[in-house]
């Protein structure tokens, strides 16, 4: 576990999942991402998909919910979809489904929100039916209404499954949820209302990347996804935050590195690099 003020952080190895490499990579060549992560025989890199799980003043919150299990056998064979594995993480964190009271989506693509949801008897329940759920405004109404290049990625089931929940906060900009936990808009480049999680006291930082850092292969801030709407504003929006990150010692979550959970970070001979590597 990781300690921030009067919070306590660790992971949740709920699921893991695979996409094209050029998917993930973006132009960059097969060569290279065999080398950073590997692939498979379909050219398929292996991700993860951990639940940055945040204990304190009575909260239980979790960053995301990955994929879960409301797929068709097509889709799961497609993605390489993994065992779900979140009542036993929770179960070891000593926590059930209902003890979760907080959900906060960096964004609504597939991976990051279908796990909030199961199908029993063909309809999508909540798996947390007590928790409330954070997501920018921005956000929500793009994964209403996406273009045509992220229709595939907000799947219009999942999104209004959610609308239909009670508990659904929408929030407009930089916003303090709790005590030393704030939610940072990420900017307009991978998706319309990205956010970042950023949990800090007076000696420590750590943020959640999500889709904008989601692997340690993307630190370089050309290295964006084939999934990103505005690929020269992630640069722009990558350059800021790796500025603040170095100058302020931040630990850097990743949302989909299969090998490293979190970093604190450090200026390499070409881009920046993982520096420290932290595991919880």
């Amino acid at each position: 576990m990781l300690s921030i003020g009067e919070y306590t952080l660790q992971t949740l190895d709920v699921q893991e999942f695979s996409l094209d490499g050029g998917s993930v990579f973006g132009v960059f060549p097969k060569v290279f991402w065999e080398k950073e992560i590997g692939s498979d025989h379909l050219n398929r890199v292996r991700l993860s998909m951990p639940l940055l799980l945040i204990r304190g003043y009575g909260r239980n919150i979790l960053v995301d919910a990955a994929m879960g299990t409301a797929w068709s056998e097509k889709k799961k064979k497609i993605y390489d979809l993994s065992e779900w594995k979140l009542d036993r993480e929770l179960q070891n964190a000593g926590l059930r489904r209902s003890d979760i009271t907080d959900i906060i989506f960096t964004h609504l693509h597939f991976d990051h929100l279908g796990g909030a949801f199961e199908e029993i008897k063909g309809e999508l329940k909540p798996v947390f039916p007590d928790a409330r759920y954070y997501i920018q405004q921005d956000n929500l109404q793009t994964a209403r209404s996406p273009n045509l290049k992220e229709k595939p990625s907000y799947l219009s089931h999942f999104v209004e499954a959610l609308c239909r929940l009670d508990g659904v906060v929408p929030v407009e900009g930089r916003y303090e949820l709790f005590p030393g936990i704030e939610l940072v808009p990420a900017g307009k480049g991978h998706t319309e209302g990205h956010q970042l999680v950023r949990i800090s006291d007076s000696n420590k930082t750590l943020l959640h990347g999500g889709d904008l850092f989601p692997s340690s292969a993307h630190l370089g801030v050309t290295r964006g996804l084939a999934y990103d709407i505005a690929p020269l504003d992630v640069i722009d929006e990558k350059s800021v935050l790796l500025d603040d990150i170095l100058d302020n010692r931040v630990i850097l979550y990743f949302a989909h590195d299969p090998l490293i959970r979190a970093a604190t970070l450090k200026r390499g001979q070409k881009h920046v690099v993982v520096d420290e590597i932290l595991d919880f």
